[in-house]
């Protein structure tokens, strides 16, 4: 039977970002994964202020910088005309090296992790699935399906749940995951067009109830649109076109597409855990919450949860602090997601929409420190942006 210090399930980046934290800590891992092949769309896109912070201890801060593509402001659009701007720049210059928005789409992040982890000698074994585990006290006992289709068992001191929504460590734990499905439907493209939107620059439209905003890519002519639709086209996810929603993205934010190479559809959940660890079991990520894709949150969040975990682990399991240290891994994660169940996803007219937009972009800075989110709500709440909104 093998046996490993801890055991991760999950090769997103937030269980690759555990494995490489630990491994660097001399923690010895294994990380396994059901799928055969890595992700090859872009998916999560922004890499948050905090994440770079954390990301320079790992010497990934430069490279993901150097690759991506550096958001330096927001436009914020008004019936189909640009009617603010805000700079990530002046509001956090003095408080983070890290003042912009990066671009790092999801693929490319994964291979730089999976890469720097077999620069350290550790591999993701896929087609590797976790079948169950049983808590014995002193360790975890594993059940795997391996590549073959045979069953093994493995032996760990921890095992890390970063297997997403259908997580089998939550179902393990029998812990609840409360929340609920956004009814409205969320699209995403990812398109080679031209415009005053195709800038470099982040753009939201506050027009209407329904959210829509352009996110730029690396390459000249390349962004990504997100927005939702919540009339009767949402009950028809399946056959939804990206010629169904292309007329307000040219009215709203006078959007020229040229070329779609992406467009998916997809519902959105919010929900989390009842609890993040029991006994020597843990949950990450969309494992213990999932969000709005809104700001860039999930994937920034569950890699905060893995480096908040790492060092806790090695402490622990090198004998230097008590297993009461890892109580605080829930109590910080949650206070670091800051989730309420009754925070509405949207608003529901121009006003409110501008101020649920508004938070949406703040969030970008909730990872950074508390005062770098601060002082960028009271920017976008301050008399001259909403005059120019009105």
């Amino acid at each position: 039977m093998t046996r490993s210090e801890v055991l991760i399930v999950g090769v997103g980046p937030t269980g690759l970002v555990l494995a490489l934290w630990l491994t660097k800590l001399g923690v010895k891992v294994r990380i396994v994964d059901k799928t055969a092949e890595p992700g090859t769309t872009s998916r999560a896109l922004a890499v948050h202020a905090r994440t770079l912070e954390l990301y320079r201890q790992l010497d990934l801060a430069n490279f993901v910088i150097v690759h991506g593509h550096k958001v330096p402001a927001v436009g914020l659009w008004v019936k189909g005309k640009p009617k603010a701007r805000v700079s990530f720049e002046e509001i956090g210059a003095d408080l983070t090296p890290y003042p912009f928005l990066q671009i790092f789409p999801q693929d490319q992040h994964e291979r730089l992790l999976v890469a720097r982890l077999q620069e350290l000698g550790a591999s993701v074994e896929r087609q590797t699935e976790l079948l169950s585990y049983s808590d014995i006290g002193p360790l975890i006992v594993a059940h795997l399906r391996t590549p073959g289709g045979q069953e093994e068992s493995c032996e760990a001191a921890c095992i890390g749940g970063c297997d997403g929504l259908h997580s089998i460590v939550r179902e393990t734990m029998g812990t609840r995951y409360p929340g609920g499905t956004y009814r409205h439907l969320f699209y995403v493209a990812d398109v080679e067009a031209s415009g005053p939107a195709i800038d470099g620059e982040l753009h939201v439209d506050l027009d209407e109830a329904d959210f829509l905003a352009v996110f730029p890519l690396a390459g000249k002519g390349r962004a990504r649109l997100i927005g939702t639709v919540r009339d009767e086209r949402a009950d028809h996810a399946d056959t939804l076109k990206f010629e169904d929603v292309s007329g307000r993205i040219i009215e709203s934010l006078k959007v020229e597409v040229k070329k779609v190479n992406w467009f998916s559809t997809y519902h959105v959940h919010h929900r989390v855990a009842e609890h993040f660890r029991k006994g020597r079991a843990f949950l990450l990520g969309d494992a213990a919450h999932i969000h709005s894709p809104a700001g860039g949150q999930g994937m920034n969040t569950g890699i905060g949860d893995a480096i908040n975990l790492a060092w806790k682990l090695k402490a622990v399991l090198g004998g230097s602090a008590p297993d009461r240290l890892l109580d605080s891994y829930e109590t910080e994660s949650i206070a670091r997601i800051g989730y309420s169940p009754l925070r509405r996803p949207w608003a529901s007219s121009p006003a409110s929409s501008a101020r649920a937009s508004c938070q949406s972009c703040s969030r970008r800075w909730r990872n950074s420190r508390p005062s770098v989110n601060s002082c960028f709500e009271q920017r976008l709440k301050s008399p001259s942006i909403i005059a120019s909104l009105s």
